[in-house]
């Protein structure tokens, strides 16, 4: 043949190779063996439809490793590519092809023609066989055996016999035929045992087929229970005693553990005893529970030194096991301590004690012991709670526990109380006992002895608080309830000698509390420190609200002040500036007031700050703060407000910072500690209360620039109405003169300064949008509007802006944008382009830059927010500057409204219009 039909051939018959073609299944037929006691002889038989025996178990290997044809038949070849076995029937010819490669040329033909088992492979082919028929023939006997898994049929016996207990099986017992005892041949079928209880098993059957029995003295009883009888019962289900040994059976253990202290060093010995053991009984021992008590040794950190166990863990270890773990051990048996060991003490919240002295000059003496503990080692042992460490190692190797919760709450109140490092003359001031009645009521604190010394306090206080309050006559104002509620907690404060918070949120009327209070006490010398912007408003209050008080204002020139200051006799309230104080602080150093009020307490928030130094050297018997904002930043902040109100309270700012800021554990007492010196309501709790819309008129006072501008133009303006006697003419000057009262730079090109009404609005907007309210700004001039849009700027205060050129479909958008948005809290609106058809519910304040004289317009444009749909009490704020146009205009306003209108409408043509003022009354407007 030529190389090239060599070529053809082989890859035809390559080709052919990987052609699909059917398979034939084939059956397997097996035959076994006993040869000997424990081999097994295994002959095979494979075919289609006549079956052949494997008589080289050698070549049928090979055939299969490497695919090649074997010929058994004129009608069966086989080809592992061809031809394939049942599942389990593979499982079998894999087993015949691992021992067939095994064999080498020179095995015998007896090796070659049968596969010859014994050890693990007996078992593993039968479990093989286990869903096949096959023949076993055993003692020249041919059986078709069943496999079967699980206990033997038989009966084994345990019974006295005199002295004597002797262990017997009634009955043939089966026949080990594998090397382990875990395959047995019984009453023609094959029984599986797992490879443990075959090895027990075949034991047995070794001793019982030798023997017949087996004789165990009284005295091993005991042993063979607990040892051989359970391990029978895992084999057969039928084992019988005797009723004379079942009757003297215990099995009860008690577990004992015996603790000491050896060498500082605790041990432990442990012991098993049995129910009955020293009365004759026959003892089953617990194996499972010995040896779970010696393994929870182990677990604590104990090892075994000889016949005992010796504690080798660590500090934490030890006071785990001391606390906890010890007390673990008496669920298994019964724990026993040394004297020694109970010397060794964990201390716990029931040693600790603390008591209450007596009151003197408002103070209580207080006092902390540990008992057994010596007091040196006290600061070492709240150090190691501060550290947030579980437990405390004293000196003589006992613990205090510094995990239960009385021991943390008693450490928590000490801290707070400042007694951290110092435990001698340790004192607390009385404006405390509200503070500790409450953490008692609330925390489960050791006994306080003399407690009943802080209930006495807290009932005066309560006494107080409960007392009907009568609110003054002279008041020119109906007060809520709310207010008077206030007025009460002013009232209470005062009379136990204390300061307070006011805190209530902005719109609520703080200023009206505060002069109820102050119109409540007689003959009494009031300082009231406010922002410069807010102290002609407190002087309008004081004027609207209680006009029998004397009140004056220590701010302007330096000599106005002094002789204000000098003539303090004269008046019931000094008004001033934190400004004006910072200036004269020297003229107030030796005047003693009764009260000192700060209003927009946040101006002290800083420690340090020059003016807050000012603040807090006033002498007066009481002092209050007003702010909506106590906390703007930090606590600090808090505690300088405090510092000011009752210096001490809150300790050293060194102290507070320590205890309270360092450890936000402590927040939760500070919380407590100040809750009875601040009052803090907002609208959503009060608002069944309040109007659907609070009016205030916020006086501005301009600065000295301002002023200047405004005093030339108006001189100037009045000149020219002296000299030509024109109405007409003077009125022309009127839009001008109200812009240099809003922003002297939209008029003047050259002005530098600042515009006092735009700082006043943009404080305003802070203060609301911090407490994330929404707010809407008016005014008629859009130049103004785009100054105070830039101030919004440099502060990041996003904003929305409309006028009259702002299309239509944008309005839409920033309306829209403006009520969903969380970012955008202030819009900007023109008042003639946004004073009417706008939906703004989504805002509660609205702010009147330059208020529209006309209440009607006015009034249109605050309904933007306080209108169908709004949930929120609408605040509106009319800002007006203090000593010019706006502020004469809005007195004449109630007597000529008509004109008034028609003046800021600039609609002059009506010539009664200018009839209905006289000449002093326009020139009033220019003062």
């Amino acid at each position: 043949m030529k190389t090239g039909e060599t070529m053809n051939f082989i890859n035809k018959d390559f080709l052919n190779y990987f052609k699909s073609k059917p398979k034939q299944e084939v059956k397997l037929d097996v035959s076994l063996e006993l040869i000997g006691e424990d081999s097994i002889k295994c002959d095979f038989y494979i075919g289609i439809d006549n079956m052949y025996k494997l008589k080289n178990l050698r070549d049928f290997s090979k055939a299969r490793l490497n695919a090649q044809d074997i010929i058994y038949g004129p009608d069966f070849m086989y080809n592992i590519s061809n031809n394939y076995f049942g599942y389990d029937e593979e499982k079998i010819v894999e087993m015949i092809e691992e021992y067939g490669i095994g064999l080498s040329y020179t095995s015998s033909l007896r090796e070659q023609q049968s596969m010859y088992l014994n050890g693990g492979s007996v078992k593993r082919l039968i479990e093989y066989l286990e869903y096949k028929d096959f023949e076993f023939k055993y003692r020249n006997l041919y059986y078709t055996p069943r496999i079967i898994r699980g206990d033997l049929p038989i009966s084994i016996s345990l019974e006295m016999d005199d002295n004597k207990v002797l262990l017997k099986s009634e009955g043939k017992l089966p026949v080990p035929i594998s090397q382990r005892g875990d395959v047995v041949f019984y009453k023609g079928d094959i029984y599986l045992l797992s490879g443990e209880n075959g090895i027990y098993y075949k034991k047995l059957y070794t001793i019982l087929e030798k023997y017949n029995e087996i004789s165990f003295k009284s005295e091993e009883v005991s042993e063979v229970l607990t040892n051989v009888v359970p391990k029978l019962e895992k084999i057969t289900n039928n084992v019988i005693i005797d009723e004379n040994i079942e009757e003297n059976i215990s099995e009860k253990l008690l577990v004992k553990y015996y603790f000491d202290l050896e060498e500082e060093k605790i041990t432990c010995d442990i012991k098993f005893d049995y129910e009955g053991e020293n009365e004759g009984k026959f003892i089953v021992k617990n194996e499972q529970k010995e040896e779970e008590a010696i393994y929870r040794l182990y677990t604590y950190y104990f090892e075994k030194d000889n016949n005992k166990y010796i504690f080798t863990g660590n500090d934490e270890q030890l006071y785990d096991f001391l606390t906890v773990e010890i007390n673990r051990l008496k669920n298994i048996g019964e724990v026993y301590y040394s004297d020694k060991l109970k010397a060794k003490k964990i201390y716990s919240s029931s040693s600790i004690r603390i008591g209450l002295g007596e009151e003197i000059n408002h103070y209580l003496e207080f006092s902390f012991k540990i008992d057994g503990i010596n007091e040196k080692e006290y600061k070492n042992i709240i150090k190691a709670f501060k550290d947030n460490k579980r437990f405390y190692k004293l000196g003589n190797g006992n613990f205090i526990n510094l995990e239960e919760q009385e021991t943390k709450d008693t450490f928590k109140l000490m801290e707070s109380l400042g007694f951290t490092s110092d435990f001698n003359r340790m004192q607390i001031n009385t404006n405390k006992a509200l503070y500790i009645e409450n953490l008692m009521t609330d925390k489960k604190l050791p006994y306080i002895e003399g407690i009943e010394k802080i209930s006495e306090i807290s009932r005066k206080i309560k006494s107080i608080d409960e007392e009907k309050i009568e609110i003054p006559k002279h008041l020119n104002a109906t007060l809520r309830d709310y207010q008077i509620d206030g007025l009460n907690w002013f009232k209470t404060l005062e009379k136990c000698g204390f300061g307070g918070i006011l805190a209530d949120e902005m719109g609520l009327g703080k200023t009206l509390q505060t002069i109820t209070f102050l119109l409540s006490e007689n003959d009494k010398k009031s300082l009231i420190i406010t922002p410069t912007s807010l102290v002609y408003n407190w002087k309008k209050e004081f004027e609207k609200f209680a006009p029998s008080l004397k009140i004056a204002v220590a701010h302007g020139s330096k000599k106005e002040r002094e002789k204000i200051v000098s003539n303090i006799d004269s008046y019931d309230v000094i008004l001033t500036t934190y400004g004006s104080l910072r200036n004269d602080l020297e003229k107030y150093e030796e005047i003693n007031f009764d009260y000192c009020i700060i209003d927009e307490a946040q101006n002290i928030k800083n420690p340090t700050a020059i003016s807050t130094d000012a603040v807090k050297s006033i002498n007066a018997h009481s002092k209050f703060a007003l702010t909506g904002t106590p906390i703007e930043n930090n606590l600090l902040e808090l505690w300088s407000i405090f510092d000011f109100i009752m210096p001490g309270y809150l300790y050293s700012l060194r102290k507070f910072d320590a205890i309270f800021i360092k450890d936000e554990s402590q927040l939760e007492n500070l919380k407590k500690m100040i809750k009875p010196f601040i009052l803090r309501r907002t609208k959503k709790q009060v608002i069944k209360e309040l109007p659907d819309k609070i009016e205030k008129e916020f006086l501005v006072e301009l600065n000295r620039e301002q002023k200047k501008a405004y005093a030339i133009y108006a001189d100037y303006t009045k000149k020219k109405l002296e000299e030509q006697n024109n109405k007409i003419t003077v009125f022309s000057y009127l839009t001008k003169l109200r812009q240099l009262c809003l922003d002297p730079s939209i008029v003047i090109d050259d002005y530098s300064g600042k515009s006092s009404k735009i700082e006043a609005c943009l404080e305003i907007i802070k203060d609301y949008t911090q407490i994330e309210s929404k707010v809407l700004v008016f005014s008629q001039f859009t130049t103004v509007l785009k100054n105070i849009g830039a101030k919004l700027d440099k502060n990041n205060i996003k904003y929305v802006y409309l006028d009259g050129q702002t299309k239509a479909e944008e309005r839409l958008r920033l309306v829209d944008e403006f009520n969903k948005s969380k970012e955008i809290n202030v819009f900007l609106i023109s008042l003639k382009a946004g004073g009417t058809g706008l939906n703004l519910t989504s805002a509660n304040t609205v702010i009147h830059f330059d208020p529209w004289w006309n209440p009607a317009v006015e009034n249109q444009a605050s309904d933007r927010a306080h209108r169908y749909g709004q949930r929120e009490v609408v605040e509106v704020i009319k800002l007006i500057a203090k000593g010019t146009i706006e502020e004469k205009i809005v007195k004449l306003q109630e007597n000529k409204k008509e004109l008034i209108d028609d003046i800021i409408n600039n609609d002059l043509s009506q010539g009664n219009i200018l009839k209905g003022l006289s000449e002093k009354d326009i020139l009033d407007l220019f003062k």
